[in-house]
């Protein structure tokens, strides 16, 4: 066996049929060691391992599961592959933590507590909200009064206490939360139990004290893995709010799901689905492609201004999309869509793109990564066409076997010069055979190679809008750069740092994009069209992009210049046309005392020197950088307004560790379980529709007493067979009012029952007995040695999987 378990050993290499295989393994099954991350052979050893011993397995048997893993025949559940064989799953507590997904009746406050605790250790949740079971839930009684103290990772790591600790004093109730997945499951289901707890009456003060919890990204030494309790403070002030509103009656079947999903935000259980409309360019290690082009494994830009890898990725369909607009930028995505807004010198939150507002200050994060696809020559060359020069893919010359001719256009004294030269230069690198014409005070080189005229003719059209090709996009910082360049070189003005000039706004804002990605901020300027002289037509107007601000200017100045022939772009000084963040951070850090070091004051760097009523400016970031008061290599874009966009196909990628990634520019985060409800409960039924809206400006909002019940799904389960009209209707429900799903309960309680249904005849008899409501007679009649609770049980068994 051992010679055998060596041969498998050395070919259990992932198949060629499957690219995807090995970065899905690495970002979910491979854990973290001291010698770095597991191969998959060892993977093998420890979950095989794990089995043998869990299953007490005889040698043979253990050789079978061996082979047939390391063969990818056969795997045991993704949950045993990232926790089997290790000392956390061999605890009793942790034993759910091997199964993918559970299904659970919602009864009692226990029920609410388990959901949590089986979301911590990754296993799917399944909720059961229909009136049979949370008709069992008393009433609420006392109303909860919730305060916070103690500040998360206050206690040093070796002070720190793993239990929740309760402590009553007359109606105060303290509970001290522990610093672990029990003591946040004790401390969540110890505040719902005090809203029914007899012991009180009339209102109770809840103090919750976090000290002991420890801090955002410390490890999880047992499960694996690195602790983010950024949203557990909120957990207990949410939950109250929802059993206060219930106050003198039961729970209904929403505030159940409120209940639950409030709890699975805190763990991250579930991925809510913000998307990301079709063609946004993401940042990625290989070059920046658009969203629908990005696959799972590979690595993106974040915040950190490190890669993370995709671990997942998804095709949304068609949604209603909102555009956020910047001077430097643009994004379309769905209006619940998050992005990072600046909240403070060197922080920032998450916003929802709906309730953006005009002055939010969003995040850029230069890209320093791509692909070395094209020569920088090249690339130049790809720049300069677009900017002057024209394909005639007609041309009635014809040499080197092909029509075809490209043009490039100069003044005469611009052919004779640098500008020229270099052109002419690299089409001879390129091994081409151009020739020089000459008319007026104008001149031309012109290639005549259908090869060429063809590829260049794909980026630009005559009175087209020119297209930035993908080389460019995906190349490395110095190819973009030189395509920026020999655009510059052609339509730029770079004495007065105008990166380039053109009458196609569409374009323009793409250049804008490209060259954010070098970490160089732009205002677009627009020229309003003017009725010439003449009054026989309009002149539509030449727009032009100008570079913002001192940083940018000395990105410019370092990247393009390098490749550019005209005069290049400079630094100035141009407070107004900088960038900025709201004067108010800067006065919250002057009121903790801070003093600048290069301006003379504080109150210098945001007061208006012009403004004679003590006005504010916001403060220059240039200046803010120099005092070194701002990550460097963040840029502020400032909202100009968020905007319906119509529809668009969307997409959405989940990023590991940060769960953020950079699209067209800016910071943006990326986006389950089950939740089971009865198809008469109308209440259920409708828990999400109407859950996004819009103010009288336009501007998307979702529903803050309803936004965690975007964590799971809502599937509706009829428990008699539903007619053609009834799963119409809850089907365009359900689709109008986000995912979910509908189940007839009799098919899933019979495929459940197969050992008894052995026959077609019996299913067929046995749902006729369900739709009448008889299935338990039905059951005792057939089956009469089958226990009162074996009985029940088979008939529960209707939960669906909450992995999907």
């Amino acid at each position: 066996m051992v010679r055998e378990l060596e041969k498998v050993q050395q070919t259990s290499q992932f198949p060629e049929t499957a690219p995807a295989a090995n970065p899905v393994f690495y970002r979910t099954y491979s854990r973290r060691m001291e010698k770095g991350r597991e191969t998959w052979d060892e993977v093998c050893d420890r979950t095989i391992q794990g089995l043998t011993k869990l299953g007490k397995l005889t040698p043979a048997e253990t050789a079978i599961l061996d082979r047939m893993q390391r063969q990818i025949k056969a795997l045991s559940s993704g949950r045993w592959l990232w926790v089997g064989g290790t000392e956390w799953i061999e605890q009793p507590e942790n034993f759910s933590g091997g199964y993918n997904c559970s299904s659970t009746n919602i009864c009692d406050w226990r029920a609410f507590g388990l959901l949590m605790d089986l979301a911590m250790m990754g296993c799917g949740t399944g909720a059961v909200l229909e009136p049979q079971y949370i008709d069992r839930l008393p009433a609420i009684r006392n109303y909860l009064k919730v305060n916070l103290q103690g500040q998360i990772g206050t206690i040093p790591i070796n002070q720190r206490s793993e239990e929740t600790e309760v402590t009553i004093v007359g109606n105060e109730v303290t509970i001290y939360v522990g610093d672990s997945r029990r003591g946040w499951v004790k401390s969540y289901q110890t505040l719902l139990e005090l809203s029914t707890d007899e012991r009180f009456t009339g209102e109770v003060k809840v103090i919750i004290d976090l000290s002991n919890v420890r801090p955002a990204g410390e490890k999880l030494k047992g499960f694996g893995g690195v602790a983010n309790p950024i949203k557990l403070p909120d957990l207990y002030l949410r939950c109250a709010a929802i059993l206060n509103k219930a106050l003198g009656r039961q729970l209904n079947s929403v505030e159940c799901c409120l209940l639950i999903d409030e709890a699975a935000v805190v763990v991250v259980a579930g991925n809510v689905r913000r998307c990301i409309a079709y063609g946004t360019k993401v940042a990625a290690i290989s070059g920046i492609k658009p969203i629908q082009d990005i696959q799972v494994g590979e690595l993106v830009l974040t915040s950190s201004g490190e890669y993370r890898p995709v671990l997942n990725k998804f095709i949304q369909g068609i949604q209603e999309v909102v555009e956020i607009r910047t001077p430097a930028t643009s994004i379309r995505c769905t209006a619940n869509h998050r992005v990072a807004v600046y909240d403070g010198l060197r922080s920032y939150t998450w916003k929802y793109a709906g309730e953006l507002q005009k002055g939010d200050r969003l995040i850029s994060t230069p890209h320093k990564k791509g692909s070395d696809c094209a020569s920088t020559d090249f690339a130049w060359l790809l720049g300069f066409y677009i900017g002057d020069g024209y394909v005639d893919l007609e041309s009635s010359k014809r040499r080197n076997g092909g029509g075809g001719q490209v043009t490039f256009a100069f003044s005469q004294a611009r052919l004779q010069g640098k500008l020229g030269e270099k052109c002419l230069r690299i089409l001879y690198q390129l091994g081409y055979s151009p020739s020089v014409s000459y008319q007026n005070n104008t001149a031309h080189i012109h290639v005549y190679r259908k090869d060429l005229a063809v590829e260049l003719a794909q980026y630009k059209q005559p009175w087209g809008v020119p297209i930035i090709p993908e080389i460019v996009w995906k190349g490395t910082p110095e190819i973009r750069a030189a395509f920026l360049a020999g655009l510059s070189d052609a339509d730029g003005t770079p004495s007065r740092n105008v990166l380039v000039n053109s009458n196609k706004l569409q374009f323009l804002r793409e250049v804008q994009k490209l060259a954010l990605s070098l970490g160089i901020a732009t205002t677009l300027h627009e020229r309003k069209p003017k009725t010439l002289a003449n009054r026989e037509r309009i002149y539509e107007g030449c727009h032009w992009i100008h570079i913002r601000g001192l940083q940018s200017q000395a990105v410019a100045v370092a990247l393009i210049n390098q490749f550019a022939v005209r005069d290049g772009f400079k630094l100035k000084l141009a407070k107004k046309n900088g960038l900025s963040l709201p004067y108010q951070f800067v006065q919250e850090l002057a009121a903790t005392g801070w003093q600048p070091s290069i301006t003379k004051t504080a109150r210098a760097i945001t007061a208006d020197s012009q403004s004679k009523s003590g006005k504010f400016r916001d403060a220059n970031f240039d200046t803010l950088l120099a005092e070194d008061l701002v990550n460097s290599h963040w840029l502020p874009m400032e909202v100009q307004f968020v905007a319906p966009a119509g529809e668009a196909e969307t997409f959405d990628i989940e990023v590991e560790e940060d769960h953020e990634f950079i699209a067209d520019g800016l910071l943006v985060h990326n986006s389950a379980g089950m939740r089971q409800g009865n198809s008469e409960d109308e209440l259920f039924a409708n828990a999400k529709s109407n859950l996004w809206q819009q103010d009288e400006n336009g501007n998307w909002r979702i529903d803050p007493e309803r936004d965690a019940l975007r964590m799971a799904n809502h599937s509706r389960v009829f428990h008699h067979k539903p007619t053609l009209e009834e799963t119409i209707a809850a089907v365009r429900t359900q689709y109008y009012s986000g995912e979910g799903a509908i189940q007839w309960a009799g098919e899933a309680v019979a495929r459940a029952n197969c050992d008894l249904l052995k026959t077609p005849e019996l299913k067929v008899d046995f749902l006729q007995a369900y739709d009448r409501g008889k299935a338990k007679e039905w059951i005792e009649e057939n089956y009469p040695n089958i226990s009162p609770n074996e009985l029940e049980h088979r008939l529960a068994r209707l939960g669906l999987n909450p992995c999907g």
